[in-house]
């Protein structure tokens, strides 16, 4: 056959399922294929019709997702479609419509509603790369709520520095055998402990894996997350219809303990709430991006000032000392805007600060700024 016959549309039906379960299987697995590949195989989806559902696999050789769909078929052989022609294709159909798959040979012909498409099968199955077994691995149970919290409370303070490889992710480890997340650029930190238990070895999640692990859960779920781990090092998520293996960073992540400041020596504080907040500008209105944010601790006063641009602002706040600090606006602004009221605390001006939340299992520590 070549490209300019027709396509002959399929003999027999094959696969039947709703567009709203093959569309919500379809983008998350479709998130954590890359936009840009120079392997082709991995800018595909894996469907591999089983008895009585559909799996959908992506891989980008760093972490391998499969997300099953509801669907009326038997088992059959796998076959490979472009990840973001079947995405474009199912978010623009309506979501009360039903999916016909049919395949002969090289065709793929689907019928959503009304609409025909058929899709030539331009790579082989046999091409798609073997997921690494999990032999070795430690499992736990971790509950679907605290494992979403964790991560929605450190994700924000992942470093994006490539240098620093190892700080590339968010460090789950075990405190007194619970489960911990860390995460930190050098510049700030955040961590979160959660009750669940863990005996996995300590591991770095990365981060280009971490938006797709979150999409899966649901932050008010009862449901429990199977949880393997293992020193190669790797971990697998195995959900309620999803499994997900990740190659974590290979590197020592660093002791974080040490830069926690001590609160038997905290000197002054200053809170600080969204109100507040929204009467400074946003450092993203300037040039360069960035400002110092100052609290003056005796005079209980915060205040932001630009000599490049000829303002200065001050609102009072409440506080307590006898020393002023400064930090990055911008890490404060993600703080306060994340978690609403912040207590900050400090022992001097040069000193790391605690941020304090409502939330008492977070802990977040930012380093000062020369004001």
């Amino acid at each position: 056959m070549t490209l300019m016959e027709p396509i002959k549309p399929a003999a027999t039906a094959g696969i039947t399922c709703t567009v709203a379960a093959l569309r919500r299987a379809v983008i998350a697995a479709a998130s954590i294929v890359q936009r840009r590949n120079t392997i082709p195989v991995l800018g595909c989806l894996r469907i591999t019709p089983r008895d009585g559902l559909l799996e959908i696999e992506a891989t980008d050789l760093d972490s391998w997702l499969t997300v099953d769909c509801d669907a009326t078929c038997a088992a059959a052989d796998p076959f490979l479609l472009d990840a973001f022609v079947l995405r474009a294709l199912l978010v623009g159909a309506e979501t009360s419509d039903s999916i016909s798959i049919d395949r002969a040979a090289d065709i793929v012909t689907m019928r959503i509603g009304p609409t025909t498409i058929r899709l030539r099968l331009l790579i082989d199955a046999a091409d798609w790369p073997a997921e690494p077994g999990t032999d070795g691995m430690i499992w736990s149970d971790v509950p679907e709520t605290a494992l979403a919290k964790m991560i929605d409370s450190v994700r924000w303070a992942i470093s994006t520095e490539e240098t620093r490889y190892y700080l590339n992710g968010i460090y789950m480890h075990g405190r007194d055998r619970r489960l911990a997340g860390a995460a930190t650029d050098g510049h700030r930190l955040a961590l979160y402990q959660t009750d669940a238990d863990w005996p996995l070895p300590d591991l770095i999640f990365p981060r280009h894996s971490v938006a797709a692990l979150r999409s899966l859960l649901t932050a008010g779920g009862n449901q429990h997350i199977s949880v393997g781990g293992s020193t190669k090092p790797a971990m697998r998520f195995v959900g309620s219809g999803w499994s997900m293996f990740v190659k974590c960073i290979d590197g020592t992540y660093p002791d974080y303990q040490r830069v926690i400041p001590d609160r038997s020596k905290i000197r002054g504080h200053a809170v600080i709430n969204r109100a507040l907040l929204r009467r400074f500008p946003n450092p993203k209105a300037f040039r360069h991006g960035r400002g110092g944010i100052k609290f003056d601790l005796e005079k209980r006063i915060a205040s932001l000032n630009s000599v490049t641009f000829g303002f200065e602002i001050e609102a009072g706040i409440e506080a307590d000392g006898d020393f002023s600090i400064g930090f990055n606006q911008r890490y404060v602004g993600e703080v306060v805007q994340n978690f609403g009221t912040v207590r900050i605390e400090a022992s001097a001006s040069s000193d790391a600060a605690l941020l304090l939340t409502e939330d008492p299992d977070l802990t977040v520590v930012i380093m000062p700024m020369r004001m």
